[in-house]
């Protein structure tokens, strides 16, 4: 369960005033879309202002916020979690946007659950507009985004669509050592792939921009995996790669190895040429 220290925030505005603030945030489009985003932040900013910041934990904003049962178990379910980084990428992406020249900035560090309130025009504050746009040292707000979606393996056998659903959990974990991209988990992605069968709501309902998928082919003599980037809000494949192998049952895992090296090193090569300074995208790739 991820470990929230409690403490009492400096806050340089009135209440009025944050109150005022937020309610500019919430008429980016990314808010104006997203009821969760906005009950969100406003239940965490209110409890922040009411002095109850304390009690600001994954279980209470599951239960108050998500509507979560109250044998909600954080350990087991990383849903306030996701919804907390879709939040800060919504807040970054609101202040480099139409909220660039705001004094007040709203932000959640990383591992907490309790908002700071800055002031832009701080000496802090001129750096971080001097920077261009990203807030408060966040590092994996300042990464690639992106989600793995189930490869389709049409008129294939439980064993292999167990193989196929086994590479995209390894090519989940391989993108995750890559300190450059950030990856949502497989298995909540999985789980929401039914709820959201467009790729445009279910980047909005995680907060990713980009998605990896595929799909598989099982002959005797031949495997054929092919796999696409599709950038979610214009439904554009902007990578592709084909990998072929013959198929061989005493090297079940090596074949699995191979498929997701191969994805991961030609994803990376094309991540690196197109985006070499690698900048922000309120997105998860898969």
């Amino acid at each position: 369960m991820e470990q929230v220290t409690a403490y009492a925030p400096t806050i340089p505005f009135g209440a009025g005033a944050i109150e005022s603030q937020m309610q500019r945030i919430f008429e980016h489009p990314h808010f104006m879309e997203s009821g969760i985003l906005k009950k969100f932040l406003s239940f965490i900013v209110h409890e922040t202002l009411s002095g109850n910041s304390a009690c600001l934990k994954e279980y209470t904003i599951a239960v108050k916020v998500l509507e979560k049962p109250v044998n909600f178990n954080p350990q087991q379910n990383c849903i306030v979690r996701i919804h907390a980084g879709r939040l800060r990428r919504a807040l970054n992406q609101y202040y480099a946007e139409s909220g660039s020249e705001d004094q007040i900035m709203i932000s959640i560090p990383k591992g907490k659950y309790i908002p700071e309130f800055n002031d832009r025009w701080s000496s802090t504050g001129r750096v971080v507009a001097a920077n261009g746009t990203r807030s408060f040292g966040d590092a994996d707000d300042r990464q690639l985004s992106v989600a793995i979606l189930p490869f389709l393996c049409a008129a294939a056998d439980d064993l292999q669509k167990a193989f196929a659903d086994n590479v995209c959990l390894q090519i989940s974990a391989a993108l995750m050592q890559v300190d450059e991209i950030s990856v949502i988990a497989y298995p909540a992605v999985k789980s929401l792939t039914q709820k959201y069968p467009d790729y445009r709501e279910l980047g909005a309902s995680i907060g990713f921009n980009y998605i990896l998928t595929g799909g598989m082919q099982f002959s005797r003599e031949k495997i054929r995996v092919n796999m696409q980037l599709i950038e979610c809000r214009t439904y554009k494949q902007i990578w592709s790669e084909l990998y072929e192998c013959k198929p061989d049952p005493d090297k079940t895992f090596e074949t699995q190895d191979d498929i997701t090296n191969c994805a991961v090193t030609r994803l990376k090569e094309y991540v690196f040429s197109v985006h070499p300074s690698l900048p922000v995208f309120a997105a998860q790739i898969i």
